[in-house]
Formats: C-alpha cells, sequence, structure tokens
C-alpha cells in the first residue's frame, strides 16, 4: 500500500531551506558524481540516470550523507514507470520525491507521498503553454524548466505563468548563468558540471 502524506509538508519545508542556502543542484549521473557529495554540506540532489540494480545503494548512500534525493523516474533503466513501479520505488529505493515529465507518474506519487518535480522542455512557446497547462493538471512541487538558459530570456508574465516554484535545469556551466536564472526568481538550478557544486 502507497504510504500517505506522512511527512510531505516536512520535506518540503527542508527542501526549501536547503534551495535557500544552496540553490544549485547536482544533478548526478554515475557513481563518481555520488562520492564528490559526501563531504559536502545537505544538499537537494537530482539522481538522472541510474539501473534499478544500483539505485536502492546510490540513494541510500546520498540519503545517509544528509542529502535531499530526487530521483528521474523516466530515466532509471529497469523501473516501469505504473502503480507497481512507484509502489516498489517508495518501498524499496525510498527516495524524498520524484521527477518526471508524466502527469499520471506525478499523480501516483502523489498519492504515495513523494516530493514531485515535473520537468517540462521549453522549446517554443507551444511547449511552454503545454507545460503550463500540464503543471496545473498535476500540481507539481517543483517545475523543472530546460533548458536553464532561457529562464533569463523568457518575460517575466510567462514565467509567473508556471504558478509553481521553478528549477532550471541543462546548459548552465559557468556561475555568472546561475545567479541570472536565480535573479529571474528560480529557486533552485540543476547542473551536471560538478565545478559549480
Amino acid at each position: 500500500m502507497f504510504r500517505g502524506g506522512c511527512g510531505v509538508l516536512e520535506r518540503m519545508a527542508r527542501v526549501r531551506q536547503i534551495l535557500k542556502e544552496r540553490p544549485v543542484i547536482p544533478a548526478i549521473r554515475t557513481g563518481r558524481d555520488i562520492t564528490r557529495l559526501f563531504k559536502g554540506a545537505p544538499r537537494c540532489v537530482f539522481v538522472l540516470e541510474s539501473s534499478i540494480l544500483d539505485l536502492q545503494k546510490n540513494v541510500a548512500q546520498l540519503s545517509e550523507a544528509g542529502h535531499v534525493v530526487f530521483v528521474h523516474v523516466d530515466l532509471v533503466e529497469g523501473l516501469k514507470t505504473d502503480p507497481a513501479g512507484i509502489h516498489y520505488l517508495v518501498d524499496m529505493i525510498a527516495p524524498h520525491g520524484v521527477i518526471s515529465t508524466h502527469r499520471t507518474v506525478l499523480e501516483w506519487a502523489k498519492k504515495a507521498g513523494l516530493l514531485r518535480v515535473l520537468r517540462v522542455f521549453l522549446l517554443d512557446s507551444e511547449a511552454l503553454r503545454k507545460g503550463r497547462d500540464l503543471a496545473a493538471q498535476s500540481t507539481p512541487d517543483f517545475v523543472e524548466v530546460l533548458p536553464a538558459l532561457s529562464v533569463p530570456l523568457l518575460p517575466e508574465r510567462m514565467l509567473k505563468e508556471m504558478a509553481f516554484p521553478l528549477i532550471a535545469g541543462g546548459l548552465v556551466t559557468e556561475i555568472g548563468e546561475v545567479h541570472s536564472i536565480l535573479k529571474r526568481g528560480a529557486v533552485g538550478v540543476s547542473t551536471s558540471q560538478s565545478v559549480l557544486w
């Protein structure tokens, strides 16, 4: 049985506090990325690529180091994103939250008591409209927009249309880019560039 909303408000408050102090979110793809995070202060961490075979160990190590871990469930090799897959994720992997581009996955994750990040690709104005509509339907805890470098270029009204706390991800390579994105109101910037962590 799915865990209900137990602890969601507390986890959300913790995520907001961590992002306020450390808004750069490590987006990890390898075990070497994980070892870089063991000594640092608690962070929000996005696990972008993994196999079901090593995901439990990776999430456990990150959680034990004090990090809040979000798993991009669409990219986990061997995990089917259906109710049984989410149930397995909750019971066996125990991340704090999930990232997905699919409304149904976010709905199942909500029932399971997980925090949810909707990932939206801003390719053009139609993609922005669809992303806004998907966010309104799925009511995620955060919306991650990609590429991050589009955020400083978007009009203020378009950013406000998302109506959920924004995280920007993708193509960020310099600290100046992080600052310009945060100045536009994003609460975090996810990046696989470890020099920015």
